[in-house]
């Protein structure tokens, strides 16, 4: 297991107005987050080629600070971006000439959705990295909340059995890629 970083004084409010004049921008600093946590979900990055390249097949519907948390509401592995990409990958595969066997379609929804895990771990793992005071304002409220979670509280999830070993597995197979 990985050693954990220091703990940082977390700072988190519940009400408009009950901030204290030392966070008097806690709630704007908790919607910017929110904000770049949503960009970072969606990144883009144009290269040479004319098309954007799409990072992910993550959707994000809103984000938005509610409550004195984070609130980034989005989807893994989204249809239409998913189909997208699929479609993409049918023009590569049709262009090779090496004769490699097609790729099933339920094999590539799975590695998208493989894919967007990792990339939701390391966007929430950076915005945490940056905003260390407001670990507990990010993670409280997310989505995928167990894609964020420490190898030993996977264990203590297994044992109040809220996941199976399997699920913890999984689970512990992406965290520790993305520390």
């Amino acid at each position: 297991m990985k050693a954990r970083a220091k703990q940082v004084t977390q700072v988190i409010y519940n009400m408009w107005g009950s901030e204290t004049k030392e966070h008097a921008s806690y709630f704007d600093d908790i919607s910017r987050i929110a904000e770049w946590i949503a960009w970072g979900l969606e990144a883009q990055q144009t290269g040479f080629s004319l098309a954007a390249y799409q990072y992910s097949t993550i959707a994000v519907h809103q984000s938005k600070e509610k409550y004195g948390t984070v609130r980034v509401y989005c989807t893994l592995a989204d249809s239409g971006k998913v189909r997208r990409a699929w479609a993409a990958e049918l023009r590569k595969w049709r262009k090779r000439a090496d004769g490699s066997p097609r790729p099933s379609r339920q094999e590539f929804v799975q590695k998208c959705a493989q894919s967007d895990m990792r990339w939701y771990r390391e966007v929430y793992m950076k915005a945490i990295a940056s905003w260390p005071h407001y670990e507990t304002a990010i993670k409280r409220c997310a989505d995928m909340d167990v894609l964020l979670m420490h190898e030993d509280e996977l264990d203590k999830a297994v044992l109040q059995r809220r996941m199976t070993k399997a699920e913890s597995d999984a689970y512990r197979a992406i965290i520790s890629e993305i520390p």
